[in-house]
């Protein structure tokens, strides 16, 4: 009778041992499978991110260059008021700027367009054969800040 005891019990601690290790293998699919949502959502995560970071590259990239084109018309505009006879100190009061700033607008505009801008479009066609790049002076604008 003790043998059959005997393999009784080793029957009974089998079923344990496989009940125990399916409880196991059990957890540990459930732990792969969250460890796996774990990473999935990390990895969404950081391309959320990066898909933000980019869009606010791109956003920032537009905005400079918006910026730009707006600041050559805001110089444009300076550019049209010194083409009236306004003087640098006039202007600069006007806009609230400082007297150089305006200057370097002034400095910065070449000599034909400047002659093209106070004497009508008449007047690029005669001054076409000018050297373009070198700087100019509109009448009253000699240099001096008035």
């Amino acid at each position: 009778m003790a043998g059959k005891t005997r393999n009784t019990m080793i029957v009974q601690a089998r079923r344990k041992t496989e009940e125990l290790a399916a409880k196991r293998r059990e957890r540990e699919a459930t732990l792969q499978s969250l460890a796996t949502d774990y990473h999935a959502a990390t990895m969404m995560a950081e391309a959320g991110v990066e898909e933000a970071e980019r869009q606010a590259a791109e956003l920032i990239a537009t905005a400079k260059k918006n910026a730009a084109a707006a600041m050559d018309d805001a110089k444009e505009t300076v550019r049209k008021m010194l083409a009236t006879g306004e003087t640098r100190q006039g202007i600069a009061e006007l806009l609230d700027v400082s007297v150089s700033y305006v200057r370097s607008i002034d400095v910065a505009t070449p000599k034909k367009a400047k002659a093209g801008a106070g004497a009508g479009a008449g007047a690029v066609g005669a001054q076409g054969s000018e050297e373009g790049g070198s700087v100019g002076v509109v009448s009253g604008h000699e240099g001096s800040d008035h």
